[in-house]
């Protein structure tokens, strides 16, 4: 589904990732943990091409994108929630859903048109299509990011801290949409998130990152919690 072999990035001549090894498979749920600074958000962007790969190989569905532009990916079936949830505030939420449709442009057989699904996982899109994104709680923007991300019909799927200031009765419905996402639809998920009751209880594997590079990796039932908690404090 995903793969990085030996992927690096640099801001200016500044290096930030230092050959990066990562592979998400259909249907799975991966997460990226690591303390703050240590290149995690710009590997997430570095993937999607928002940032400048400097070396290495990225694969999509067996097929390189590693000089793919950030639109031609999404086409592709890759999505993105960044961290801070990017939506646009001054638009309604159907205007922010209906901003993923372009990533469908090309695709044989698919309606430019917001998928019921959406609404079925997050009630909230169809009962407050009208309302500005800027008005809602963070929890509520943020499950509209997720679905403008689902809008695209991708494949792989990148979230960005998604539980990040959202109160726990919210990161328990974002995990039983995420859930449902993965088992019926087949996609993949790369989650970066520092919150490890919630990273551990969804995902399959998990990967540590250090100083921008991958430092451990392994699947997350036989590891527990406390075990990486040390990668997490300052």
């Amino acid at each position: 589904m995903l793969r990085l072999e030996n992927v690096s990035a640099a801001y200016a001549q500044s290096p930030v990732l230092f050959g990066v090894n990562l592979e998400v498979r259909d249907g799975e749920a991966v997460t990226l943990i690591g303390r703050n600074g240590v290149g995690k958000t710009t590997l997430l962007r570095t993937i999607t091409g928002l940032h400048a790969i400097s070396g290495g190989e990225l694969h999509l569905n067996g097929e390189s994108v590693t000089r793919e532009h950030a639109f031609a990916r999404a086409r592709a079936g890759l999505a993105y929630v960044p961290q801070g949830r990017g939506l646009f505030p001054h638009l309604t939420v159907e205007e922010n859903l209906r901003m993923g449709l372009p990533a469908l442009s090309g695709r044989e057989g698919v309606k430019r048109e917001i998928p019921e699904l959406v609404f079925d996982l997050f009630p909230l899109c169809r009962d407050m299509a009208g309302r500005k994104a800027g008005n809602l709680s963070g929890g509520q923007q943020q499950q509209v990011a997720i679905g403008r991300a689902l809008v695209t019909r991708p494949r792989c799927l990148l979230l960005d801290e998604p539980t990040e200031g959202i109160q726990p009765s919210i990161v328990g419905e974002i995990e039983a949409a995420l859930t449902r996402v993965r088992r019926e639809l087949q996609v993949a998920v790369l989650l970066v998130e520092q919150y490890l009751d919630f990273a551990w209880a969804f995902a399959d594997r998990y990967y540590v990152m250090q100083k921008g590079t991958v430092v451990e990796s392994g699947l997350t039932r036989d590891t527990p919690t406390a075990s990486v908690q040390r990668y997490l404090g300052v």
